[in-house]
């Protein structure tokens, strides 16, 4: 998806999941005349919508993180309800936290010392 019908002059007048009889046509769902035409972008824009996207997923992982730790936290949520291999990925993503934050405290106690 999606095919697209043009008119005359080439612009796009509608999206189709299927081909269709004068949408023969396939653009990638991100094409700039797609966008266009579903008012997802704006004139001279070069935005990234994939990849804003994939740096949005990111960020939400931090998030999922975060509230599956509260929730064991509350008890709402027992890790070992979790099948083995997300309990895995998430003590293994805790472990990382871990070492990632001692490093940058011993960074900032470094540079505490110094001034």
């Amino acid at each position: 998806m999606p095919f697209v019908k043009r008119d005359e002059s080439g612009r796009i007048i509608a999206l189709f999941r299927e081909k269709e009889t004068g949408a023969e046509e396939y653009l990638p769902p991100h094409h700039d005349d797609v966008r266009s035409f579903v008012g997802t972008a704006t004139a001279g824009e070069t935005r990234d919508t994939e990849a804003e996207f994939f740096r949005s997923d990111q960020t939400m992982i931090r998030v999922f993180e975060d509230l599956l730790d509260t929730l064991i936290d509350k008890k709402a949520v027992l890790l070992t309800d979790l099948p083995e291999p997300a309990q895995m990925k998430l003590l293994n993503r805790k472990r990382l936290r871990t070492e990632l934050t001692r490093i940058g405290e011993i960074l900032s106690d470094e540079s505490d010392d110094i001034f």
